[in-house]
């Protein structure tokens, strides 16, 4: 055989004895996966590294944890806190932490009222259009999943609130920039150093619960748990 005879038979063994993507154990003709490569090392810490974003920019922090339990306003309560507050159709209600949502269902159902729920836990946020939907008040009121203490409170008239003391007093900055004549009603706990226009006590079904009601401009007072 020739030099060039040789050298075509060559090529051919060398094409024969390539290795040929291996079937997926039905027998269609989709390869299987590839045998996983060798690992990279994690870091030192043994933390995986973050996902690269769009430009190189941070990943998004995750949602902050809720600062309380959910504890439901009960139905005479949500009712009244709404009349104290004077609720009508030209009013805009926001209630920060609005748990399943009954309060600004009830303020739109009842009033006519827009309202706005926000709720940091997503779970709360779904449970609160459920609610939204049922009473069929979609055109009246959102509801947005958020941090309250990010928020602009000053187009709201009426807020509604059933937070801890020191959450309260927390969201005081921002409740001072509500326009005078807005109104602010609180289940169980006052705003520290705040003297409400008026303070409403019910029993429902054998428990105590205490509705605040505050205006604006708010009335100060000194108070030993303010610094």
């Amino acid at each position: 055989m020739n030099t060039t005879g040789r050298l075509l038979l060559a090529a051919c063994l060398a094409v024969s004895c390539q290795a040929k993507p291996e079937l997926a154990p039905d027998g269609d003709d989709t390869p299987a996966a590839s045998a996983p490569q060798a690992a990279t090392p994690a870091p030192a810490t043994g933390s995986a590294p973050a996902p690269a974003t769009a430009g190189g920019a941070e990943p998004p922090a995750p949602p902050r944890v809720p600062d309380v339990l959910y504890v439901p306003t009960p139905e005479p309560v949500v009712a009244r806190m709404l009349e104290l507050a004077r609720v009508g159709s030209n009013d805009l209600v926001y209630d920060l932490g609005c748990g399943d949502g009954r309060i600004v269902a009830a303020a739109a159902a009842r009033h006519g009222a827009r309202a706005v729920g926000y709720d940091i836990d997503p779970v709360r946020v779904a449970e609160a259009r459920h609610t939204i939907a049922r009473y069929g008040v979609e055109r009246l009121v959102q509801v947005e999943q958020r941090d309250i203490f990010t928020l602009d409170l000053s187009q709201a008239s009426v807020v509604a609130l059933y937070l801890l003391p020191e959450l309260n007093v927390r969201l005081l900055p921002q409740l001072e920039r509500m326009k005078p004549g807005a109104r602010i009603v609180s289940h169980d706990f006052d705003i520290a150093g705040v003297v409400p226009e008026k303070i409403e006590r019910l029993d429902v079904d054998g428990k105590q619960h205490t509705i605040y009601f505050f205006q604006l401009p708010l009335k100060k007072e000194p108070d030993p748990r303010v610094p």
